[in-house]
């Protein structure tokens, strides 16, 4: 991973949590809206630029961490006007952006992560190289988010429809990479009240 290049986070959080019966996002965990735990680790990791794509501009959990944000890293809010149809609109919404203001790579995250950490993303920077498309993270079973995506795969990232995310990607054996295993409770995506309910007790027992 070169110093000079740019590297953009592209932040998923224009789900509708069907699953979970109400914003998910807005929900309490550890003390901030579950949607602005991530934030605090990315904002401190390598990542030079932050797009947060959200599904509209009335985001109260979004608005809670604006300050630091505006304080450790520059970031914007990208809205999806399609994102009801699907994933990939809100991943596209966010490479179309990555684009324009010229990334050389991107790493796509999930905002229902309450525990990614900055070491986790910049061990995915570190490992990363032009001759990798991809550096995913892997708890062992599954390729999960964080994943950092070259420039040459972005293409590949804009042809995806509907509900697939960048994984459906991996899954086809499309792209060439990597993948690094991380401690799969700090890949813990929440979807429904039985994992809140767990991911609160995890953090309160055993995650400082």
């Amino acid at each position: 991973m070169s110093s000079y290049e740019h590297i953009v986070g592209i932040y998923l959080a224009a789900g509708h949590s069907s699953r979970m019966g109400t914003c998910k996002l807005s929900l309490p965990f550890a003390g901030v809206p579950l949607g602005a735990m991530a934030l605090k680790e990315i904002a401190q990791s390598k990542i030079n630029s932050l797009l947060i794509v959200t599904k509209d501009l009335q985001t109260s959990w979004l608005r809670s961490v604006e300050m630091l944000l505006t304080n450790t890293v520059h970031w914007e809010n990208i809205i999806s006007l399609q994102a009801h149809l699907g994933q990939s609109y809100s991943l596209q919404a966010g490479i179309q952006r990555a684009i324009q203001i010229g990334a050389d790579s991107v790493v796509i995250f999930l905002a229902d992560q309450p525990f990614i950490t900055s070491h986790t993303i910049n061990h995915l920077i570190h490992q990363s190289n032009k001759e990798k498309d991809f550096v995913a993270a892997f708890d062992g079973e599954h390729t999960k988010p964080p994943i950092l995506f070259q420039k040459k795969a972005f293409p590949f990232l804009l042809s995806t429809t509907g509900d697939q995310g960048a994984r459906s990607l991996l899954k086809r054996g499309i792209l060439k990479g990597v993948k690094i295993h991380v401690d799969p409770s700090k890949l813990i995506d929440i979807d429904t009240k039985e994992q809140y309910e767990y991911s609160k007790s995890l953090f309160n027992g055993v995650i400082i």
